[in-house]
């Protein structure tokens, strides 16, 4: 089996927005809050104790004032009674706070054991923390009546997300498999739903017996090893000026300000459209080459692999 992630823009209105924000801060405080709950644990039951520099007390203290994931998950209980606004959240969301500090330790012991640079895990500000997700099915519906397709060929439906609202999703293409998880992430101004899928075992490409060599280049995109070049579409170049005059307008705003926190966002959104194009750009050049080498194996007719 293999895992497809399919992302997909969502459309909503202001208060929705602000309710998946309000939700997105929530969970950045959980975290932090469990976070800071194991660093507590550690600090005041192993570091501080007399016994921390005997490899094999430290160890033993370790096991026993060590805080995990199941005793933090437990604890949601508590936590709703003491803060009512966490009940305002679907509770498996907040079960998978829990399991992302748990995965961001794992990963931490994990680089110790191999050698590794640690890398203790850290808070997380609100520039960092940018998505939450839903682990199974429970807590959002996808609306089972389809939308008729616009002229583009795109399918309309309605997200409902329990407790936060019905917002639109515009599947520019069809999500394929069985969905395992939601995750519902804020890139800048714009909010995403990212559906993982389970999909098959995938077809494998038929045998081909025409090599050609690709390599990367400064003055072209790629060079083939046919004599072949690919140009590089110079995202960055064409939007130079469009660009230049955001900073420009960016760097007149007063520190601070309203304006200035929408100029920032401005200069974001067209940083982030180029990264697009670069991104799109990549994906259709290596789909072009595959199909091409692959109506020259197997003639016209042949079928398209990306």
């Amino acid at each position: 089996m293999s895992i497809k992630a399919y992302k997909y823009r969502i459309y909503a209105n202001k208060g929705t927005t602000d309710k998946l924000q309000w939700v997105l801060d929530r969970c950045r405080e959980l975290y932090n809050a469990g976070l800071q709950e194991r660093r507590d644990a550690y600090e005041m039951g192993v570091r501080r104790h007399p016994g921390y520099y005997d490899e094999e007390s430290r160890k033993q203290l370790t096991r026993e004032h060590a805080v995990g994931y199941y005793e933090q998950k437990r604890a949601l209980v508590d936590i709703k009674e003491l803060r009512p606004e966490y009940q305002e959240i679907a509770s498996h969301v907040l079960q998978d706070v829990i399991m992302r500090l748990k995965r961001a330790y794992d990963d931490f012991f994990r680089r110790v054991q191999n050698s590794e640079q640690p890398g203790y895990p850290r808070f997380q500000g609100r520039k960092r923390y940018d998505s939450f997700c839903y682990p199974d099915g429970a807590g959002w519906k996808l609306d089972a009546k389809e939308r008729p397709a616009d002229k583009k060929g795109i399918v309309r439906l309605n997200l409902r997300l329990t407790k936060i609202g019905t917002v639109k999703l515009h599947l520019h293409r069809n999500m394929e498999g069985t969905i395992k998880t939601l995750t519902i992430k804020r890139e800048g101004e714009h909010w995403y739903a990212i559906f993982t899928c389970e999909i098959g075992k995938p077809e494998p490409m038929p045998t081909s017996y025409e090599d050609v060599g690709i390599d990367l280049g400064v003055t072209h995109f790629a060079a083939l090893s046919n004599g072949e070049f690919i140009d590089h579409p110079r995202s960055l170049r064409k939007a130079e000026k469009k660009l230049a005059l955001a900073q420009q307008a960016l760097s007149r705003k007063k520190r601070g300000s309203h304006r200035r926190k929408k100029a920032v966002q401005h200069v974001a959104n067209c940083h982030r459209k180029i990264a697009n194009q670069r991104k799109d750009f990549q994906h259709n050049a290596s789909r072009k080459l595959v199909n091409q080498y692959a109506s020259r194996q197997h003639g016209p007719g042949a079928p398209s692999f990306l």
